[in-house]
């Protein structure tokens, strides 16, 4: 990789997968660097619709897009962020959008005319997730300045403002967060390497555990919420039985050839309940160049490394299953979005993303 390749590729691009382990307190955040004049479209989340037609994918560009996905088509553009987007998503009746934000804020959209409905502010650090409870009433973010922010989407009232921890010598981020099944409880990844489970009517956390050493990066349910996985700056994927939080398995992304690797944002699960994967990066000594890019799909059941994915020259950070199974779609900063077939584990198309 050349000196101003990478140059590029660290300043404009690992910054959108990963937050400074300095410490983060409540008061102080660096503050995100702005867009360039001419951003470049790269890929930081995928979700598919529900009959599977449709895609969702959150821009660097600070845009969203509605692609056909059979034809890679851009049916429809949202445009109101001012910085790079983590996460864009479809509210559970799929009549909204939500999405998280570098600009310090969420926003909420109508998807039939791609109006802005509502914008969440009141952090003081990148909006690292967002999130809509199972029944589409509430929506919560998070981000950098270690807050859990959670609103009434009919009133645009805030309802509850949850911190973890406020502390001057560890990173104090929520990097992810993740509705419980009954929308009466909220999970948090957070910068100091654990997991909070939020009983949110009472405000208060019910239960803490350290998952990851360094910080824990996302956290997702799989399909019937049996098991909770989550993803650290150590490199691992972890499953967690929900029934009562032991750690079913440890799954490592890894490599020997990396002297430095960090996870991107790509977790995902298979509807079938058969197959996760995660992405990651790994760096040489001196941090300088990328030594691999590379997704991980395991089996379920046994934790079989069944496929590692190549192809990508900058960070993974969407990955979603196709409705049926038979594919894995990941999203790269590179502007690409590829598709893997499950049988073979090879590179079947891509969708390459316009400069505008």
């Amino acid at each position: 990789m050349s000196p101003s390749v990478f140059k590029f590729s660290l300043a404009a691009i690992l910054l959108l997968s990963f937050t400074s382990s300095h410490a983060q307190t409540l008061s102080t955040c660096e503050p995100s660097p702005p867009l360039p004049a001419n951003p470049k479209p790269g890929v930081n989340s995928v979700f598919f619709s529900k009959d599977g037609k449709t895609l969702v994918v959150g821009g660097t560009d600070g845009k969203i897009r509605l692609l056909d996905a059979a034809t890679g088509t851009v049916q429809r553009t949202f445009s109101g962020h001012t910085n790079a987007i983590y996460i864009a998503i479809f509210s559970p009746d799929e009549k909204l959008l939500a999405s998280s934000s570098r600009d310090l804020t969420a926003r909420v959209w109508d998807v039939a005319s791609g109006r802005e409905l509502r914008k969440f502010t009141g952090f003081r650090c990148a909006v690292k997730s967002v999130a809509f409870s199972p029944d589409g009433r509430t929506v919560a973010a998070t981000g950098n300045d270690g807050m859990i922010k959670l609103w009434d989407l009919k009133t645009g009232n805030e309802l509850h403002s949850l911190v973890h921890i406020n502390s001057a010598d560890i990173d104090m981020s929520v990097y992810s967060i993740a509705f419980d099944r009954t929308g009466k409880k909220i999970y948090g990844a957070n910068g100091d390497g654990t997991i909070s489970e939020w009983d949110i009517a009472k405000q208060k956390e019910t239960r803490v555990w350290k998952a990851h050493t360094g910080w824990a990066y996302m956290v997702k349910f799989n399909r019937d919420y049996s098991l909770l996985a989550s993803s650290g700056q150590d490199a691992t994927v972890k499953l967690w039985d929900t029934t009562d939080w032991h750690e079913v398995r440890s799954l490592s992304m890894a490599r020997e050839s990396a002297a430095f690797n960090i996870p991107s944002t790509g977790l995902t699960f298979s509807s079938d309940g058969k197959l996760i994967a995660a992405s990651d990066i790994g760096l040489d000594q001196k941090r300088a160049n990328y030594v691999y890019v590379q997704v991980i799909v395991w089996r379920l059941d046994n934790g079989e490394k069944l496929w590692t994915v190549e192809g990508h020259k900058f960070d993974i950070n969407g990955l979603v299953f196709t409705n049926d199974n038979n594919f894995l779609l990941t999203g790269g900063v590179d502007r690409t979005i590829k598709f893997w077939d499950m049988k073979t584990g090879l590179e079947t198309r891509a969708i390459s993303f316009p400069v505008n």
